[in-house]
């Protein structure tokens, strides 16, 4: 009887926490306001990376992937890198808010749905080592395990980072792609697992450089499908 009254008094005045980005009384992590201001995905994108396009564009591939072949096979965003969404982002990797993590996994969870993506495993992008000791983690991993827990299928960190580079954020286009290359290799304890498809996590895509140098890494391995979820996208260049 105690419990089924505490049930109902949760229901019926849930638990009020604050959110981590505004600081404003919310339900969950991040609250229904600030997540109003996102600048959502919902119109036309770019049919191989997602990334969103402005309006005046007329083609169905960005000028990204127009550059070459990508090695994954699709891309997928929730909203747009500006405004809302990089205060997010932010919020999550340089202020330490990692109940950040739970709220950008089930935006990205949906929107795999709505795409009808179904993978054996997921993927995190890895950071490197002595990044990931700074920061205390590494947010894609923390995504992610959410992801991989909502879509019940095994979280496989099979990646690690052997080179340590620069932020990609202060590179050009040639640059980020030199950055990478050759950045990355499977973690030997992983060399036995077979999977056809996997879904790659990270949190921000601007050019793919990074993605799509894991999903090299990842189809040398024998993976036949990838895919790319992500957070946030920047705008076609």
């Amino acid at each position: 009887m105690r419990n089924i009254k505490k049930s109902l008094i949760q229901l019926l005045y849930p638990k009020c926490i604050r959110c981590c980005v505004c600081g404003r009384a919310a339900i969950e992590e991040v609250c229904s306001a600030c997540l109003a201001s996102l600048e959502y995905l919902e119109g036309r994108v770019c049919l191989k990376c997602g990334k969103g396009f402005d309006d005046d564009y007329d083609d169905h591939t960005c000028p990204d992937c127009k550059l070459g072949d990508k090695h994954f096979d699709m891309a997928f965003s929730c909203f747009r890198y500006k405004a809302m969404g990089k205060t997010i982002i932010h919020k999550l990797k340089y202020e330490s808010c990692k109940e950040v993590s739970h709220t950008l996994a089930r935006l990205m969870h949906q929107k795999l749905k709505d795409e009808n993506i179904v993978v054996d495993a997921v993927v995190p992008v890895p950071i490197h080592s002595r990044k990931e000791e700074a920061r205390g983690f590494n947010q894609a991993l923390l995504i992610a395990e959410k992801i991989a827990a909502m879509s019940d299928v095994p979280l496989w960190d099979c990646i690690t980072r052997t080179k340590e580079t620069q932020e990609q954020f202060k590179l050009d286009k040639i640059h980020r792609i030199l950055n990478v290359h050759n950045a990355f290799c499977i973690k030997m304890l992983y060399n036995d697992e077979e999977y056809n498809s996997v879904l790659l996590v990270d949190d921000v895509y601007t050019t793919g450089s990074t993605v799509d140098e894991c999903s090299r890494i990842l189809k040398q391995q024998g993976i036949e499908k990838i895919f790319v979820i992500t957070a946030a996208t920047g705008s076609n260049t």
